[in-house]
């Protein structure tokens, strides 16, 4: 085996795991966002809880009025 012969074994070899690595990380996202990232448990596992999820009472009254407070609130998905 010569020296060109290595240099194309060990690039076949990186460009597989290159490849590999990139297709994982793609259907990690693809589940995440299909899936995962609708559970709060997973989202604090990960240490992404969103501040929306905070409870309401929290907040200080007197800055935020009742309306307000109704609309700006999302639904839950979990």
């Amino acid at each position: 085996m010569n020296l060109q012969e290595g240099l194309i074994a060990a690039f076949s070899v990186l460009t597989s795991v290159f490849i590999v690595i990139v297709v994982v990380c793609f259907g990690w996202y693809l589940v995440w966002k299909l899936f995962l990232s609708r559970f709060k448990l997973v989202r604090e596992l990960l240490g992404l809880a969103q501040s929306s999820d905070s409870p309401a009472h929290s907040l200080d009254s007197s800055s935020v009025d009742g309306s307000r407070l109704r609309n700006t609130r999302k639904p839950r998905k979990d």
